[in-house]
């Protein structure tokens, strides 16, 4: 926990293919998981990373933030400045999907949300969108994410 904690104030994220448009604004890329296909917008840098969320009113249907860290690490998240609910998932170095948190709420600042397995990716949806997809633990996420 105390390693969570740390990644976490080390890193100040705040709660989410692969080169930068030019105008500030974050990559899309589609992504699959199962017969799923997701739209996402990419946060590969500590700006994006920090901003996740934060601030949005909503998240477009089918669609979420994949956050890609540089190496793996246990990577804490929290629901600071957010106005609506969110699955999370992390993922591992192979795409495997580690550990799911569903319906995490806003109320639920300033706990942080991680795991004890180190992750590589951490992916954002609407809350309920694993559930609804029949997504889980151990899934391989397909992405050309590095």
């Amino acid at each position: 926990m105390k390693t969570i904690a740390l990644t976490f104030l080390i890193l100040g994220i705040g709660l989410g293919i692969f080169y930068k448009n030019g105008n500030g604004e974050l990559t899309e890329s589609k992504i699959q998981i199962g017969n799923t296909f997701l739209r996402v917008e990419i946060a590969d840098d500590d700006a994006e990373r920090m901003q996740g969320l934060s601030g949005r009113k909503n998240l477009g249907g089918n669609s979420g933030l994949l956050f890609v860290f540089e190496r793996e690490g246990h990577y804490g998240f929290w629901m600071k400045d957010m106005n609506f609910p969110i699955d999370i998932a992390w993922i591992d170095v192979n795409k495997k999907i580690i550990l799911i948190e569903k319906d995490v709420s806003p109320k639920t600042y300033p706990q942080v949300f991680g795991t004890s397995t180190l992750a590589k990716y951490v992916l954002e949806t609407n809350a309920g969108f694993f559930e609804l997809h029949q997504i889980y633990i151990g899934d391989t996420v397909q992405t050309n994410a590095r």
